[in-house]
Formats: structure tokens, C-alpha cells, sequence
């Protein structure tokens, strides 16, 4: 039954009485049999009510959890003493002894239902309230112990007991039928409150829980005291009915709809019957009285008169009631809302996590609550008189105009520890009066320090304590951009040349402590108004302020490089790690943007490191040089788009038939007003400015389409083109590949990818696998200038390549006797055993074709069979 739906209780619970009433009368003739299956109905039923209890005990928690707990105490009672009525007339087959351990326990569960109502009526009967309800409950219990003392208590004396606890036990089951009554009169009575208004059916189920116990027990009392009638096990089932609606009771919560009528009209005619009840009691009690008054012939004129009076009184009190009743109820409610604010305003008081106070107009505390008690380390009572000024900081202002003010104080506590607070004051105004202040003052003193601790991992590099970026940017944008001070300032580009080198070769922690002792010295070296930032990586900014000159400020940075070129110690290792500076001048009447000034001072930094480092180069300097790079970076992007780039071809021979037997690919870019720009201008500022992945996918499809068309020609020719580093690592740059050869159709094999050494060795299993893929599309490859990197030899081998290509600077030192000509050997050499082709490059004279024809050199390039040429010459090229 527990785990049936709630809609199901009802009918399950009379189903199980109406199989308790079968049971009993089929098997009436069977009195054994009949008392097992009467004690096993008992039983059954009391645990389901307590279990019931006890889940919604779980339910609800807390203060209304308590009150179902509190029922499950006196049904587990009841059980109990179901159990030893049992074990005593259907185990040891006795007579149940009375007064014996089981009636304790059947009165042990009233006394637990009067502890269950007792805390209800704590919790949900308002103290304005409380003296009416004691007074109508105790005129409706004065009705009921009069009614219980003449029909059941009274008789009891003309009853003879064989014991005293007897005589205790007859008077104690009509005492707890009281305490019921009581109980269910409760409910009435609470039934009023707003917040269990909503639990119309949980009052139900109560009330006719308690309502048939009181009749199960008074039957019972009376069959077996007054009338003698000892057909009593037909009640049986009444007690188990009652505990079983008091254990559902907490599992059919049905709220009140809003549709169903629930006006003022009704309130007041549920209030009218309660108000009503004690007097009605009152008049039937005296009804009662008159009757048996006149059966024993006692009424006389006296009581007659009385009865008169009081019913006069009685009427009298009534038509009060009904006169008074709208402003009784009136006063009722603005006596629950007005106990229902103070209980708020104090919750909002006493248990607010912030210090709360209120102050008169000199700042002495009036109140606090205990959070501002545990700040200040001290009482209320300590408090209260004691003037705290800084807390009504521009107060005056406020009040007058009528609002609440906030700021933040430094407050000291009693400790001498210094808090800040956030403090927001409301006056008080009564009568349109000022009378004090209301405050709430919130410890921001973590808040602060956060902030600071975000601020500076946001703005502060956290290895070398320097500002970051991010900041350093935001500060040149206000002195470029917002200060309207008249000052110069220059801002330097700093990059350590050698530190790569140094993280190589000591490790990361010999590195890092090489950036802080820079960033250290930076700062020694700058004035306190000046700026150090760390970029990222090895590269350092400086702001130097007010710059009198360009002689002053020429020299501050000097001192820059001089401070920076020092020797460094690091874990007994001395460093020497140069920089390279690049320095540009701002003063506010140039009006330069912000942009334009970060990008020439990186300019003449990449010019100070292209020269070899250890200098500082001023972009004043290089101005003609530097706009002419930048023309070129601003124009690069138009060039791809309108088609100014185009590809000439360089002739590779066989040295064996001196045909040509493919071409490499060299991007020129023919500008309509520069002319024709060489590669070495704008394919390193390219790789800078982030270009060269466009201009590389560029080139090869350029290559593609002129591959495929020699190929339609019938011109057998491998065309040669160079990817960049940043390119051949792209995660995309085989899949650019493979789109480019389905655009152009282009035969794969007729393409051979020239990949630089350095670009090689970058990250070798990366690499290899990249070769790989290029293989499996058909793609050969080349490594470019050949024994210029870092590569290993035993690495070599893993590389799937078809041709090494010597750099031209090997093939100028070809002479016999010379390192050029045994490091061409050595590569001849290392080629042929790895089966491998080798193409030389940059051969200019026929005494280096001779050479390396002796070295048996199989393929050649340079300008002795042909510069780089226009697509349009090679046909006829390639027919000679």
C-alpha cells in the first residue's frame, strides 16, 4: 500500500478495514484463528502509518518534518503495544494482563500526539493570537471533560477495581481520548494560518484520523465500563482506521486552487463558525445540564433564572461578536502583518552577512547586529554609544537631499587591523524628520586584493614582473592619443639575438632568469616616469618620458645597450646576451597614430637585428628605407589580386644529354611604378607580416596551371617550386595541395616541392609524416641548399626526398683543393648511396661545369644555361 499512488490511499485504506471487518466476522465462530488475523490487521496497519510518518518526515524536513516525526513516535507506539498484546494472547496463549506493559504504550501515543500538536501550535499561532486560542480551546476542553466525567468517568466509581493501577488505567484512557480532542480541535483552529491554507486535504485526513480514535475509544470505554457489553473487537478496526488517515495524511497535500471559490465571504463564515463553536458548546452543555436537572426533579426558579441570564449574555456577547467581527478580523491582519514585518525587518537585521547598523545624527551606534559585532570584535552592548565618524563621510550632503549614500572608509578595528568597507547609508526620516541612519557596511578588503591580484595577472607578465603587453599598449595609447601634456617620449623594441641559443644549450630556467635579470636591468637603468614592458618571447619595450632632446634621448637609449650587453651570471654561468634595439621618437605635434608608431619602431628594431645585432637603430635612421618596406607590405596583398606577381623559370640540364629536364619556379613581382622587385625585398617581409601562406598557395598554383599546360603541350618538363617553412608546417598545407591539383588538374608527378633544410630538421616526426602524405599524392621532393642546416646524417635517410639541391654558395668555392669542392663531393657521394638525385645550383662558368661533371654531378642550374626566364621562352629553350 506504501507504494501506491497517492489517489489510491483512500481507497486503499478502506479496502484494508473493510478485509479487517470481513475477517472478523466470518471467523467469529473461530475465536483463535479470529485474534491472530485480529492482531495481524493491527500490526500491518500501525507499521504502514508510521512508515508513512516517517517518509514524510524525509519530505518535509526541517520544523514541519518534526511534526510528522513526532506522529510517528505515537503510532510506533501503538505498534508496540500491538506487538505485546500478540506475543501475550497468541504466543503464550495467557489472558492479557491489566494494567499491564501494553496499555503504557497505547497511552504513550497520545502523549506523543499531544507533543506533535503542541509543536504546531509553537510554530504557527501568532502571538496576538495565542490568548484567544488558549481561551477557545479551553472553553471547548471544559465542554468535553464535562461531557467525558458524567457519561464515562463517573460511572467508573460505581465500577469495583481489584487494584490501584486499574483504577489509574480507567481513568487514563478517558483522559487520553481528551488529549485527542484536543488535538483535533487544534487543527481547527490552525486551519486559519495563510501558509497551510494550501494543505487543505493534510487538515482533512487529520482531523478524521483523531476523530475516529476518540470515537474507537470512547465505544470503547464505554462498552467495557458503563454498559458492560463485551462485544468490543468490532472497534479494533476504528483504531487502525484513524492511525492509518493520520499516517497518509502527510502524502495527500492538495493545494487550493485559484479557480475554486476562496473570497472574503467564505473566510469570514469559516472564522464566524470558530468564533461560534465555544458558545455553541456552552449552550448544549447547559441544555444537558437543564434536561438531567429536571429528571431529578431539581430544577428550581434560581437555576432557572440563571440559565436565562446566561443565555441572554450569551445571545448578547454574540450580536457583539457579529457587530465587531469585520474590524476584529481587520485587526487581526494588520496585527499578523505587522508581527510578520518585524519578524522580516529582524531576519533582515540579526542574520544579514553584512554589518548593519543604525546611528543617531552625532554618529553614535543606536544597534548592530552580529555581523557588525564580529568586525569591530566587540558586543552590542559595548557598541551602542560609542561614536564611529567615519562612517557618515559626506553624510550631511545626502541628507539633505533625501537619499542614500555610498562610499568607502577604512575602518579600524578594535585589534588595530585597518578594514576596508564599502558603506551605503540610508537616512532615517520620521514625520519628514531626520532622526538617524541606517547602515550596511560590506568588507571589500578581499574584494580589493583580488582585484589587485586579477589586475596584475591581467596587466603584469608573472616571470619578470613587468608590464605586459596588453597594458603596455593601453599606456602608449593614452600618452599617443588622450594626454595632452607637451612632451617627447621614444619607444624602443628590444630583442635578445642570442636567446635561443641560450635556451638550447642551459635549458628554460637558465632563460628565464636571463628575461628577469633584463627586465631588472631595464628598470635600474630607466627613470621612475619611464616604462619596461615585456612583449612575449625575448622582446622588451621601453617608454622613455620626457625626452628634453634628441641628443638626451639618443643617449638614455644608448644606455639601454650598454646596461643589456653586460655580462650575466646565472647559476655560475656567465652569459653574454646582446640586443638589438630599434627606437623611435614621438612628440604630440607630429600627430602620429599609435599604430603607426608601434610599427616603425619594430621596423627599425628588424633592421638593427639584420645587421647583426649588438646596435640600436633609430627609425629617423631609416625612414627612405623603412616607408619604402612598408609601401611594400601595405601593397603586397593588391599585387596578389590584381595579378602583379608573376613566376619565371630557371633551366635545370642533364649533365648527361645537356637537355632541359625541368625548371624551378622564382616569383618576381612586377610593379606598375617600382618595376620589377626582387624576391629578397618582399618575401621576408612577407613571412613578417603574416603573408607568406597567401603568397606561397599563390605560387603554387601559379606553377600548377603552368605545369599542366606544358604538359598539354607535350613539353616533358618537372617544375620546381619552393614552400616556405611557416608553409610546409601549416595544418592545412596538404589539403591546400590536394584542393589545388582537383582545381588544376595538374599531373602530381610533373611538380617536384623544394623544402628548405632548416624547414626539414624544424620538427622532424612532423616532417615525415608530412613527406609521407606528399609521396602518396605523387608529389616528388627536394631538400633546398643542402648542408647549410642542422640535420643529421642518420636522420637523412628517414626522409622520403628524390634530390638534394646544392646551395649556391658551395658551387663559388668548387676549385679543386678548396672546402667547397670535398663538401660538394661528400654530398655527391652521400646522394648516390642514398639513391638520390643531386642538383647544383647557381653554376655561372664552364670550369664549374666541367667540375662538377667530374664529380658526376647528374643535374645542373644556373645562369651558364639560363637566367630566369618569362613561361613564354622556355618552349624554345626546350627545343634546342
Amino acid at each position: 500500500m506504501i507504494s501506491l499512488k497517492k489517489s489510491y490511499y483512500l481507497p486503499g485504506i478502506l479496502l484494508f478495514i473493510a478485509m479487517y471487518y470481513l475477517w472478523i466476522i466470518l471467523l467469529e465462530d473461530r475465536p483463535a484463528l479470529s485474534a491472530w488475523g485480529n492482531n495481524l490487521f493491527s500490526i500491518i496497519g500501525c507499521l504502514a502509518a508510521t512508515v508513512l510518518l516517517l517518509q514524510a518526515h524525509r519530505t518535509f524536513r526541517q520544523q514541519e518534518g518534526r511534526f510528522f516525526l513526532y506522529l510517528a513516535f505515537g503510532t510506533g507506539s501503538y505498534l508496540i503495544a500491538e506487538l505485546i498484546w500478540m506475543s501475550y494472547e497468541n504466543i503464550l496463549r495467557v489472558d492479557v494482563p491489566f494494567p499491564g506493559v501494553s496499555d503504557v504504550f497505547y497511552i504513550l501515543q497520545s502523549v506523543c500526539f499531544l507533543v506533535a500538536f503542541l509543536h504546531l501550535i509553537r510554530r504557527h499561532v501568532t502571538k496576538n493570537r495565542l490568548i484567544s486560542f488558549i481561551f477557545d480551546i479551553a472553553i471547548v476542553m471544559t465542554v468535553a471533560v464535562t461531557y467525558s466525567w458524567f457519561f464515562l468517568i463517573r460511572p467508573l466509581f460505581d465500577t469495583p477495581f481489584a487494584s490501584r493501577g486499574e483504577v489509574i488505567l480507567a481513568f487514563a484512557y478517558p483522559m487520553c481520548d481528551i488529549v485527542l480532542l484536543f488535538c483535533m480541535i487544534s487543527i481547527y483552529y490552525l486551519f486559519e494560518k495563510k501558509e497551510w491554507r494550501g494543505r487543505l486535504r493534510l487538515f482533512q485526513f487529520l482531523f478524521i484520523g483523531l476523530l475516529f480514535q476518540i470515537v474507537a475509544d470512547t465505544m470503547f470505554v464505554y462498552m467495557t465500563t458503563v454498559s458492560g457489553n463485551e462485544a468490543i473487537r468490532i472497534i479494533d478496526p476504528l483504531f487502525i482506521l484513524g492511525l492509518l488517515m493520520v499516517g497518509v495524511a502527510g502524502h495527500v497535500n492538495k493545494s487550493v486552487n485559484a479557480n475554486e471559490p476562496n473570497d472574503r465571504q467564505q473566510r469570514n463564515t469559516v472564522q464566524l463558525g470558530k468564533l461560534f463553536l465555544p458558545y455553541l458548546l456552552v449552550i448544549i452543555l447547559f441544555s444537558t445540564m437543564a434536561l438531567y436537572a429536571r429528571r431529578d426533579e431539581a430544577l428550581n426558579g434560581l437555576m432557572i433564572g440563571c440559565a436565562i441570564t446566561i443565555l441572554l449574555i450569551l445571545i448578547r456577547q454574540i450580536l457583539m461578536i457579529l457587530s465587531n467581527h469585520e474590524l476584529i478580523e481587520e485587526i487581526h491582519h494588520k496585527a499578523d502583518e505587522l508581527e510578520e514585518s518585524e519578524e522580516r525587518y529582524k531576519s533582515l537585521f540579526t542574520y544579514h552577512p553584512d554589518a548593519v547598523y543604525s546611528l543617531d545624527l552625532k554618529g553614535r551606534i543606536k544597534s548592530a547586529n552580529p555581523s557588525f559585532e564580529k568586525l569591530t570584535e566587540q558586543s552590542a552592548d559595548q557598541l551602542v554609544g560609542k561614536s564611529y565618524q567615519q562612517l557618515m563621510e559626506q553624510q550631511a550632503a545626502a541628507d539633505e537631499e533625501m537619499i542614500a549614500h555610498q562610499f568607502e572608509t577604512t575602518f579600524r578595528k578594535s585589534g588595530g587591523t585597518d578594514v576596508l568597507l564599502n558603506v551605503t547609508n540610508i537616512p532615517i526620516r520620521v514625520r519628514n524628520r531626520f532622526v538617524g541612519i541606517y547602515g550596511i557596511g560590506q568588507d571589500i578588503t578581499r574584494v580589493r586584493e583580488n582585484e589587485l591580484k586579477i589586475r596584475r595577472l591581467a596587466y603584469y607578465d608573472h616571470l619578470t614582473g613587468a608590464i605586459n603587453r596588453t597594458y603596455f599598449e593601453e599606456v602608449l595609447h593614452h600618452l599617443v592619443e588622450v594626454e595632452q601634456d607637451d612632451e617627447t617620449i621614444i619607444l624602443c623594441f628590444i630583442d635578445l639575438d642570442d636567446f635561443k641559443l641560450v635556451n638550447d644549450s642551459f635549458g628554460h630556467h637558465v632563460g628565464d632568469q636571463l628575461l628577469i635579470q633584463v627586465a631588472s636591468r631595464l628598470q635600474e637603468v630607466t627613470e621612475p616616469d619611464d616604462l619596461v614592458a615585456r612583449q612575449g618571447g625575448d622582446e622588451f619595450t621601453v617608454i622613455l618620458r620626457h625626452v628634453a632632446s634628441e641628443t638626451d634621448g639618443r643617449i638614455r637609449t644608448a644606455r639601454l645597450l650598454e646596461r643589456l650587453r653586460m655580462t650575466y651570471t646565472i647559476d655560475e654561468i656567465e652569459l653574454i646576451s646582446n640586443p638589438s634595439i630599434g627606437a623611435v621618437g614621438y612628440q604630440r605635434t607630429t600627430d602620429k597614430p599609435i599604430v603607426t608608431l608601434l610599427k616603425q619602431a619594430d621596423l627599425a628594431m628588424y633592421q638593427a637585428k639584420s645587421s647583426g645585432g649588438k646596435s640600436i637603430i633609430f627609425f629617423e635612421d631609416i625612414a627612405e628605407k623603412a616607408s619604402y618596406r612598408l609601401r611594400l607590405e601595405s601593397e603586397l596583398p593588391v599585387a596578389i589580386d590584381t595579378n602583379q606577381l608573376i613566376l619565371y623559370y630557371q633551366p635545370q640540364v642533364d649533365t648527361v644529354t645537356y637537355r632541359m629536364v625541368g625548371v624551378e619556379g622564382l616569383i618576381r613581382w612586377n610593379h606598375p611604378e617600382l618595376g620589377m622587385i626582387a624576391p629578397n625585398d618582399f618575401i621576408p617581409m612577407a613571412e613578417e607580416a603574416g603573408m607568406i601562406i597567401r603568397l606561397g598557395e599563390w605560387v603554387l598554383r601559379e606553377g600548377f596551371l603552368q605545369a599542366k599546360q606544358w604538359e598539354d603541350d607535350g613539353l616533358t618538363l618537372k617544375v620546381g617550386l619552393n614552400v616556405s617553412m611557416q608553409q610546409f608546417h601549416h595544418p592545412t598545407f596538404v589539403l591546400t595541395l590536394v584542393r589545388l591539383v582537383e582545381e588544376t588538374q595538374v599531373n602530381p608527378a610533373r611538380i617536384d616541392l623544394e623544402i628548405t633544410e632548416v624547414s626539414a630538421v624544424e620538427d622532424i616526426e612532423e616532417t615525415v609524416e608530412t613527406m609521407n602524405r606528399l609521396k602518396e599524392l605523387g608529389f616528388t621532393i627536394s631538400i633546398d641548399d643542402f648542408g647549410t642546416g642542422y640535420s643529421s646524417l642518420s636522420r637523412l635517410a628517414d626522409f622520403p626526398i628524390d634530390t638534394l639541391k646544392i646551395p649556391r654558395e658551395f658551387v663559388e668555392k668548387i676549385q679543386p683543393a678548396t672546402t667547397g669542392y670535398s663538401m660538394i663531393s661528400s654530398i655527391i657521394h652521400l646522394a648516390k648511396s642514398l639513391e638520390l638525385e643531386v642538383i647544383a645550383e647557381g653554376v655561372e662558368t664552364l670550369e664549374q661545369v666541367n667540375v662538377l661533371n667530374r664529380l658526376e654531378c647528374s643535374r645542373m642550374q644556373g645562369y651558364y644555361f639560363g637566367r630566369p626566364m618569362p613561361h613564354e621562352q622556355i618552349p624554345a629553350l626546350y627545343q634546342q
